[in-house]
């Protein structure tokens, strides 16, 4: 029989804290080895997202830090918003030893159904302080075959 020496620090909350990260990294082993490893690079995320309406326009909110407006491809076909955008890693962070990696990386895909009072002919992007917000004015509209949009 084994005897293991626990060291207590006489504080709960570090030790909650200890027993969590130690949970974390349990359960991120399992996951690979349930799923194959693969490069940072290659995992698909999915930025937060809300999408909601005014009187006058509907409104897309990607939350995205750390990109830059040429990382992002922005189209409409149909009735469907796509968004697509690759977060790159620095060399510095790709070489380093993770203990906790909560920020995603690599590329994302989202996409939108428009509702039918969505004016695709009056679409705007902009990208500031870490969120790219889409403005889609309402209104009479013609569908596209395919748009692609610009960020300001």
């Amino acid at each position: 029989m084994a005897v293991i020496e626990v060291k207590r620090e006489g504080n709960l909350l570090a030790d909650s804290r200890r027993i969590q990260e130690e949970m974390d990294l349990l359960f991120n082993h399992f996951y690979e080895l349930r799923y194959p490893p693969m490069l940072i690079s290659e995992r698909i995320w999915r930025p937060p997202m809300d999408v909601y309406e005014t009187d006058n326009e509907v409104l897309i909110v990607i939350e995205v830090a750390g990109m830059r407006n040429e990382d992002f491809n922005i189209t409409v076909k149909d009735d469907v918003l796509t968004i697509q955008g690759q977060r790159m890693m620095g060399e510095e962070q790709r070489k380093a030893y993770y203990r906790n990696m909560e920020i995603n990386f690599g590329p994302f895909e989202r996409n939108v159904y428009l509702p039918q009072s969505a004016n695709t002919n009056d679409i705007s992007a902009i990208y500031r302080d870490g969120f790219l917000v889409i403005k889609v004015g309402k209104g009479p509209r013609k569908l596209p075959q395919e748009l692609t949009i610009k960020i300001e």
